[in-house]
């Protein structure tokens, strides 16, 4: 797949595999279809002109699982890397084996590894993807949530500043759900 493309429309093999992987079935933590939620999510990051590599991300975003979530049957790297490319799925990877709380605020932007254990350093350009990646997913799901479930967005305000200014103001609109 070539990154510098428009980004591929969520349909034949990705959304096959997706629905492998069982996201079809599941209901995700915001009372939606969890397909739905990851849609939403690469929907959002689409419309607020983000590269194909982090739209794409977005679609696979928990397909290794989160800290909030383990599927039963998680993708292989090889198996997503196929399908979205090797910096979609290093975006993906990311999201899926950190502790997004704690991300470091100063460059190189260390973070808790749950996979490897230990802190890894994010950089740059990936701390800003994470962002706003964590920003795409916030704002997809928060108003469909009481405020008890809210929890996972806590810490975005915190590095807010790293993602990208679509994003930013799509939180800002949503930020007031985070104090309810």
């Amino acid at each position: 797949m070539d990154d510098q493309l428009d980004p591929a429309p969520p349909t034949g093999e990705r959304l096959a595999l997706l629905r492998r992987l069982g996201y079809g079935e599941l209901t995700h933590d915001s009372h939606v279809p969890f397909l739905s939620h990851l849609l939403g999510t690469r929907r959002l990051l689409v419309a607020w002109g983000a590269r194909p590599a982090l739209c794409d991300a977005g679609l696979f975003h928990s397909a290794y699982g989160t800290e909030f979530f383990e599927p039963d049957a998680p993708a292989t790297r090889q198996e997503v890397r196929a399908l979205i490319g090797a910096e979609a799925e290093a975006i993906a990877h990311a999201w899926c084996t950190i502790r997004r709380d704690t991300i470091a605020l100063e460059p190189p932007h260390e973070v808790d590894d749950r996979e490897a254990g230990g802190r890894r350093a994010l950089g740059g350009e990936l701390a800003a993807d994470i962002a706003t990646l964590w920003a795409a997913d916030t704002v997809e799901q928060l108003a469909r949530m009481a405020p008890e479930e809210r929890g996972f967005a806590q810490g975005l305000p915190r590095v807010l500043h790293l993602a990208s200014p679509a994003a930013q103001e799509a939180v800002r609109t949503v930020l007031p759900l985070l104090d309810a």
